[in-house]
């Protein structure tokens, strides 16, 4: 095993996110600003696709710098279309690899994406280590169903697991999970829990704007107008393996004031949520992307935040934003899910298949918080629940 050289400059790190919008890039940016602040780091690059600063709200952070070079989202199909993607994604490896010798003698490549199927050639110096942030070992959808393109793309992920120098997951649950389905890979596996502070608001010296259309990503709409009485909250790309039309029956049945609200993952998808919030009549959904803006207000406005998985085995996004927030939560009965909520109250955990279960969750989680009221937030003013990943990322040793 090689060791990075210890240089009296400081450690350099370039921290990858092709996604510049949403959840990824917050956590890729929070990621970025936590080694940013650490005195050990001396320049951190955050490398991600036009529109990331913006959305960010332009932060101005010491000793981090954005550069959004990766290239422009496609959509479409076909082959010629297809042929574009390939080659942008060669010229997206090229950038990241010309980063990082820009970066220099043991310096860190911190991927936010699973994309990179060939980490190794990511990093020009033999001296520098790769680091993947992996986010989901298990895929959204049922492998049993999924094309031939979904496991294709699949196999590459894991591809990009099993190439890094180290590999991070959320939680010990992931980590069991991530032990039995990588197998043999070059680095370690560190777990750490996915903090609930952040620095982006405070970093932030302009409003956040939304990324422009396209087909697939994020779509401009009007201004999210708010229900006027309390309501529980489903938020955040809606996709198979959250259960969404699970929690939108059992709203129904228990009577629940219920907001979807996010972008669904399909057509398909979105129609089925349409006709279960028609049927259920307490429902109403928003499909389509949230700015960040309308998603904070959607959450400060919740009475009681719901997670209905079906199956997870990392950690949630949206649950660490509503511990931060003071919710209260109604969540599936999952082990990712109460080791990360940990001693967060009020929470309520019930099974997502029994809908006379998680209904009967439901109704007295939210009468529960409209007669408590207002919460107050948790205290993340010391961001000290970064530091974890800020030493597994700085902690990175290239194995050669």
């Amino acid at each position: 095993m090689s060791r990075r050289p210890t240089t009296s400059r400081g450690a350099r790190v370039l921290v990858v996110c092709p996604t510049e919008y949403g959840g990824q890039i917050e956590h890729a940016a929070d990621t970025a600003m936590a080694l940013a602040a650490d005195p050990r780091t001396q320049r951190v690059v955050l490398l991600s696709r036009k529109g990331a600063d913006a959305y960010l709200g332009r932060p101005r952070v010491e000793g981090l710098q954005i550069v959004e070079s990766i290239p422009p989202r496609r959509t479409g199909s076909g082959i010629l279309r297809r042929g574009i993607q390939v080659l942008d994604l060669v010229r997206e490896h090229l950038q990241i690899r010309r980063l990082a010798a820009q970066a220099g003698p043991g310096a860190v490549v911190a991927l936010d994406s699973s994309k990179y199927p060939f980490p190794a050639v990511l990093t020009p110096g033999r001296d520098q280590a790769s680091v993947l942030f992996l986010h989901n070992v298990r895929p959204h959808h049922d492998d049993a169903r999924a094309s031939l393109r979904l496991r294709l793309l699949r196999r590459l992920e894991l591809g990009a697991a099993t190439g890094c120098d180290r590999v991070i997951v959320h939680g010990r649950d992931q980590r069991s999970t991530a032990q039995q389905n990588l197998g043999e890979t070059r680095g370690d596996l560190v777990a750490v829990p996915l903090p609930t502070s952040t620095r982006i608001d405070e970093a932030a010296s302009a409003e956040s704007v939304p990324v422009p259309l396209h087909d697939d990503g994020p779509a401009a709409s009007a201004r999210l107008e708010l229900p006027e009485q309390p309501y529980a909250l489903v938020l955040g790309e809606l996709r198979a393996n959250k259960g969404v039309e699970l929690a939108i029956d059992a709203a129904g049945q228990a009577g629940v004031p219920l907001l979807v609200a996010g972008r669904a993952e399909s057509p398909e998808l979105a129609a089925t949520l349409r006709e279960r919030a028609e049927r259920a009549g307490t429902v109403r959904l928003e499909d389509r992307f949230l700015e960040r803006g309308e998603f904070q207000r959607a959450l400060e406005g919740a009475a009681v935040v719901v997670l209905p998985y079906t199956h997870f085995d990392a950690q949630s996004g949206i649950l660490a934003k509503a511990i931060a927030a003071g919710l209260p939560v109604v969540a599936s009965d999952l082990a990712s899910l109460r080791e990360q909520n940990g001693a967060h109250s009020p929470a309520r955990f019930a099974d997502i298949h029994d809908r006379d279960a998680f209904a009967a969750a439901l109704r007295q989680g939210f009468d529960d918080a409209v007669a408590a009221g207002p919460r107050t937030g948790a205290d993340t003013s010391s961001r000290a629940d970064w530091q974890p990943t800020v030493e597994a990322v700085l902690g990175a040793v290239p194995r050669g």
